[in-house]
């Protein structure tokens, strides 16, 4: 096992290492596929079960996982608590709730959740800096969502900009009108879980 956290900590700093080149020499970050578009259907918990298994080195190697949740409707509301019920791992980590408390005293393996573009307490958001952290942003999508000039032209795309890249890069992946999923990966440690608005279709 040790080995493997090893190889996991080795492909991260290489990874950091080629993008921060990139970024100095111009060229553009885009976020790249983890999960790739698939339909919700009938049963939302493939979601839960995808990210838990898509996601497992990740969880393993991170003391701390962020969920940022930008969407209210149920069961998506619940994601978190469900992709921990897929986690199959002999310690399961500790899970904080920030929507409802502010209780964060937990010393590693932690997951919170928190609402998207809410601050972190000031404890948290330090020990994210110094500590091996994942974020997962959720968030919903429309289909036909177009990229900004100023989304264009970034070079690190700032969260309002990876959305509707993202879903320019997989649109033509969605052969139906039936809702889909799909997750990106951005900077080694952010994820960005899109779940179609089905409110729209």
């Amino acid at each position: 096992m040790k080995i493997v956290i090893s190889l996991l900590a080795a492909a991260v700093l290489i990874g950091s290492g080629v993008m921060l080149y990139l970024v100095k020499q111009g060229a553009a970050l885009r976020p790249a596929g983890v999960i790739a578009p698939t339909e919700i259907g009938t049963a939302p918990e493939l979601i839960a079960k995808s990210i838990a298994l898509r996601l497992f080195p990740d969880f393993q190697t991170a003391k701390n996982v962020i969920w940022y949740m930008g969407v209210e409707d149920e069961p998506f509301t619940h994601i978190p608590e469900n992709v921990l019920s897929h986690y199959q791992t002999n310690s399961k980590p500790s899970f904080f709730d920030l929507r409802k408390a502010l209780q964060t005293n937990c010393a590693e393996n932690c997951w919170y959740v928190q609402v998207l573009n809410a601050p972190l307490p000031a404890e948290l958001a330090q020990k994210i800096k110094t500590e091996p952290s994942v974020e997962i942003y959720v968030q919903y999508f429309e289909r036909g969502e177009e990229v900004s000039e100023l989304c264009e032209t970034e070079k690190i795309l700032e969260l309002k900009c990876v959305r509707p890249v993202s879903v320019r890069e997989v649109r033509k992946k969605m052969k139906t009108p039936a809702p889909y999923f799909f997750m990106r990966r951005y900077l080694d440690s952010q994820f960005y879980l899109f779940i179609e608005n089905q409110s729209n279709l």
